[in-house]
């Protein structure tokens, strides 16, 4: 599993990867998956081992409007579910 993080805007999504990348979380960015119908059309990926410790980065550094999904995959398919973020 890991988690998919979508932003409103793309300079939002640029502004997470570098708070994040200057914290040394690692971070994937990637198209927003078609299923995910919210976002500016990217998003960023992330490990669960490292999911409190990025959405905590992200808090402390104001970058708002965010949503965040689970990433599972069943039978050869990916899934995505919508997360509370805490």
């Amino acid at each position: 599993m890991e988690y998919i993080i979508a932003f409103k805007t793309t300079n939002r999504a640029i502004q997470a990867e570098r708070c994040l990348l200057e914290q040394k979380i690692a971070v994937g960015v990637a198209p927003l998956p078609s299923q995910i119908k919210a976002g500016c059309g990217i998003c960023l990926r992330i490990k669960p081992n490292e999911i409190e410790i990025a959405v905590r980065v992200l808090s402390d550094n104001s970058i708002e409007g965010i949503e965040l999904y689970s990433r599972k995959k069943e039978e050869g398919k990916y899934f995505y579910s919508r997360e509370e973020i805490k």
